[in-house]
């Protein structure tokens, strides 16, 4: 069974899709235009799709379609946050299942892109052929508090850092600052300063157990427009109102596959462990010792053997 990345492909097609409020989502298309078609709902909220992505798939086997969530990436407006909550993506994925003209795909979403996935399939089981969820999220007020405020020991130094900079008088959290900083207001030396500091402690999140990288030079105002769009989910708790896994019901007839490394720091491996239970016909592939980066030795190759097992039945 396949355990390395497909090669690298650049997009057969791409371009963006009006999907009201004035949001433009961009869209790219590559493998297979004949091939099984599958959508990768990408994380965040507020990070985007990535050539990465596309790479876990056979491109000889699958129609991979990729998108930006409105906000992110290359959708415009950049940052948008009006008209920008759950429901309003929901809805863009059906839109752009209906633009490609399919009666039905199969999905993949990682992290914030699993809750994304759950949510849609929920609301549309009759247009998922079959389900990856990879660590994914369930945008409980726990998650979000343990990710803004009570990191694990090996990530406390760059969470430090970034909570220095909500000023002490100011009484508030991390993500009170930063819904200020990056929706309410418009000092771009300020924003700049919270979002590299934002971005290099998540990349210590991310990356848990393993030790965080130095981060690069960051495109700025790619950096502001992802941790304004992310404030604003986490803000108003995803706009996911009630327990999440409360419709799972619907997911019955949906072959389901959750992949999770057991010391994820963002989403906790118990969040697959819930979806299992709610969904008794999941099967759960556990990743030892292994936390959230997709790009996890473990994480990786358990992945690809799963969708792996999707070309086998297509």
């Amino acid at each position: 069974m396949k355990t390395k990345l497909f090669p690298e492909t650049p997009p057969r097609a791409q371009g963006w899709l009006a999907v009201g409020g004035g949001h433009e989502i961009h869209w790219q298309t590559s493998g297979n235009p004949e091939g099984a078609p599958v959508v990768w709902l990408h994380g965040g909220p507020g990070s985007s799709a990535s050539p990465l992505h596309r790479r876990f798939f056979d491109p000889e086997a699958f129609w991979i379609i990729q998108f930006d969530q409105r906000g992110c990436g290359r959708s415009r407006p950049q940052g948008g946050i009006q008209q920008n909550e759950t429901r309003d993506l929901i809805a863009d994925i059906e839109r752009l299942r209906t633009h490609f003209g399919l009666s039905a795909w199969s999905v993949v979403g990682g992290s914030w892109g699993g809750a994304l996935a759950l949510l849609y399939a929920m609301s549309h089981p009759e247009r998922i052929e079959r389900m990856l969820l990879r660590s994914p999220f369930l945008c409980t007020p726990a998650e979000i508090e343990n990710f803004m405020e009570s990191p694990p020991t090996a990530c406390r130094e760059r969470w430090l850092s970034l909570k220095s900079l909500v000023p002490v008088d100011s009484g508030q959290t991390v993500l009170e600052y930063g819904y200020q900083v990056f929706c309410m207001e418009n000092n771009f030396t300020e924003q700049v300063r919270l979002a590299q500091a934002w971005a290099a402690y998540e990349t210590a999140m991310n990356v848990y157990p393993a030790q965080a990288p130095v981060l690069g030079p960051l495109d700025e105002s790619a950096l502001i427009a992802r941790y304004r769009i992310q404030s604003h989910y986490l803000k108003h708790h995803c706009f996911v109102r009630t327990d999440l896994l409360a419709g799972s019901h619907a997911l019955k007839e949906i072959p389901l596959t959750l992949v999770h490394g057991d010391s994820d720091a963002l989403c906790p491996f118990a969040n697959s462990q819930a979806i299992q239970r709610a969904v008794p016909h999941a099967k759960l592939v556990r990743v030892d010792n292994a936390g959230h980066d997709l790009t996890d030795a473990g994480v990786l190759a358990a992945t690809l053997v799963e969708l792996g097992l999707w070309r086998e039945c297509s």
